[in-house]
């Protein structure tokens, strides 16, 4: 597979110049290839630039900013495929070497985005090996019929992901200066579990913030690390509330069913309730349903009640599912997702997540694993 050469260039200094980076490159039987400029901001991103190489497979891109040049991050693609992440520097001379339709790069001529290179190739691998690990679990499970991970593999995806943590925890502290920082603190595992998924994980994003807020005090990047990290100790405070919320008994909430009619989490009051979040479009909290079907008609003629929290943004898909499963217990919608209030009152933080609250009204039980469920019901049925 032919390989192409991205060579991004500082701009000349020159009087009254804008500050800026000039982004330049061939690529070797590239003529016409479109390339893609992307920056990559805080919150949203920016299309830069689409381009189209020339006859010798060339183009050119001036990256300018107004005032002073902040670092910045930018993705390069070229036809849409091969893809280099680049943390931008004024003035820089980076070079980004890599095969067409590969998304194996390399790159010299920039600490900041060699280092973010190499941060994405250790990502890159646990993705390949946790995809690779999917793929049996998948295809022994629609052999066997079975929903249920298989203990082997399921360790095998948990070692994949501990690995995976403690590169980037090693990362961050090696390179607490750097920027690049900001995108080990925001990876994910392709099941969309972020790598800092724990409340305690507030303590990373703090560290990176009193740092980087002294070299980058103005920067976009740095007002959101501030934002995410208040808002993770927040979560930590409510967590503690939540834990011991026995006294006082559960929060309620009231969501609409799939018939749009809000039902209370108060009106099962007097089962032991499972009260469990999750969201539809993920196959394997799909398969989950059956095992708790399973777990429903053992338990429910003794007092179990489900109130299953979907954070879905697409109603119809998940009334879809719940149909397809003919799940028999309460299940609710508000179709806002992430940005549901149910989400922050339990302070759910990751998927799928389950809170057990007993007939007196008391959460026994807060983040459960699915491993967890049946014991705990077990306990709090008797």
């Amino acid at each position: 597979m032919k390989r192409f050469l991205f060579i991004i260039a500082p701009l000349l200094a020159a009087a009254c110049s804008q500050p800026s980076a000039t982004v330049s490159g061939c690529i070797e039987n590239g003529a016409n290839a479109k390339i893609t400029l992307i920056r990559q901001g805080a919150v949203t991103q920016l299309l830069l630039d689409t381009l189209r190489t020339d006859a010798r497979g060339c183009f050119r891109y001036k990256i300018k900013q107004s005032k002073q040049f902040e670092p910045v991050f930018v993705s390069v693609s070229i036809d849409s495929s091969a893809r280099a992440s680049l943390l931008v520097k004024e003035n820089d001379h980076i070079v980004i070497s890599a095969k067409k339709g590969d998304y194996n790069y390399t790159v010299e001529g920039s600490e900041e985005s060699a280092l973010l290179q190499s941060l994405n190739s250790r990502l890159l691998e646990s993705s390949h090996r946790f995809d690779s690990l999917m793929a049996l679990v998948n295809a022994e499970q629609a052999r066997v019929g079975n929903a249920k991970i298989p203990d082997k593999w399921n360790r095998e995806l948990g070692d994949v992901y501990v690995k995976q943590y403690r590169q980037a925890v090693q990362f961050i502290v090696k390179n607490i200066t750097s920027l690049a920082c900001l995108s080990a603190l925001n990876q994910s595992l392709p099941n969309g579990l972020p790598v800092f998924s724990r409340n305690e994980d507030a303590v990373y994003f703090k560290m990176a913030y009193d740092t980087l807020k002294v070299r980058y005090p103005s920067s976009e990047y740095i007002a959101a690390l501030r934002d995410e990290y208040e808002y993770r100790f927040r979560q930590m405070d409510l967590l503690s509330k939540v834990e011991t919320a026995s006294e006082a008994g559960f929060i309620d909430m009231k969501l609409p069913d799939v018939s749009a009619q809000p039902v209370a989490l108060s009106s099962l009051k007097g089962n032991v309730i499972l009260l469990y979040f999750w969201v539809s479009t993920d196959k394997s909290q799909l398969m989950y349903n059956n095992e708790l079907k399973a777990l429903y008609e053992k338990y429910h003629p003794q007092g179990l009640a489900i109130y299953q929290v979907a954070f879905d943004t697409d109603k119809t898909l998940w009334a879809k599912a719940i149909a397809d499963q003919e799940l028999p217990w309460i299940n609710v919608c508000d179709g806002l997702g992430a940005a549901s209030p149910a989400l922050r009152t339990y302070n759910v933080t990751k998927f799928p997540s389950a809170f057990l609250i007993n007939k007196e009204g008391d959460i026994v039980a807060a983040n459960l694993s699915n491993q967890e469920i049946e014991k705990e019901i077990s306990k709090a049925i008797r």
